[in-house]
């Protein structure tokens, strides 16, 4: 009778814990929306339609415009997503630095994922805070770099192939963006090379990027020891 009560008393304990937990998980699931319609209502700039309607609604456009810039941000979301989840359960498991590196990787996701949703690079902060769009790609290649630095073991054992195709398209999108560049190779800045081939590396680093990130998320959930 004592070993089935001091049973019952700690699934008690359990699921108390779980339900604080629950609760925890479901303020930080308001939290976060709430302050950025917060944002949007007290901003003065925007109407509330075109901050919470649908562009191709607001606009008046083709929903397909921009389709494949879209498919790469669901990819960037995605692999954000999934560095998360990789870092909660490896640092759950007491892996703390394999926890990190899926911590830092997201973030860096994170914020590649907003600089191409909002244009950041382009537009927001050259107009916005006068910073020319080439230091902040400077400032970019800075942050990647360390990222690099910082966690070359663990990128180096995690599927470097793919990891390898990613950067290596990701700098083909930097070469071909860049119309002095081309200018000296003799390739003509077209459409074609400006929105098939410079965009098309960009969305296939991103899906690359995605791919490596998953891959090596499984690996590293199941076999932390070899991370």
């Amino acid at each position: 009778m004592t070993v089935i009560s001091e049973n019952s008393s700690r699934s008690s304990l359990r699921n108390i814990a779980a339900s604080d937990t629950s609760y925890r998980w479901l303020t930080a699931g308001i939290s976060v929306p709430a302050l950025i319609v917060a944002l949007a209502v007290l901003q003065n700039r925007y109407a509330y339609g075109e901050l919470f309607n649908d562009p191709a609604d607001i606009v008046g456009y083709d929903p397909f415009f921009g389709m494949i810039s879209t498919i790469g941000l669901f990819f960037w979301a995605a692999a954000a997503g999934i560095a998360a989840l990789a870092a909660t359960v490896l640092r759950g498991a007491g892996d703390t630095r394999a926890g990190g590196f899926f911590q830092a990787a997201g973030l860096l996701t994170l914020l590649l994922m907003v600089d191409d949703a909002f244009m950041l690079h382009e537009q927001v902060l050259p107009e916005g805070l006068g910073i020319r769009e080439r230091y902040i790609k400077v400032g970019y290649l800075a942050l990647a770099a360390a990222f690099g630095l910082t966690f070359f073991r663990f990128l180096i054992r995690g599927n470097p192939v793919l990891l390898a195709s990613s950067a290596a398209f990701f700098a083909g999108s930097v070469v071909f963006d860049n119309p002095a560049f081309l200018t000296g190779l003799g390739v003509m800045a077209s459409d074609f090379v400006l929105y098939v081939v410079e965009d098309g590396c960009k969305f296939t680093g991103i899906v690359l990027w995605f791919t490596w990130m998953l891959k090596t998320a499984a690996d590293s959930v199941r076999l932390p020891a070899q991370v």
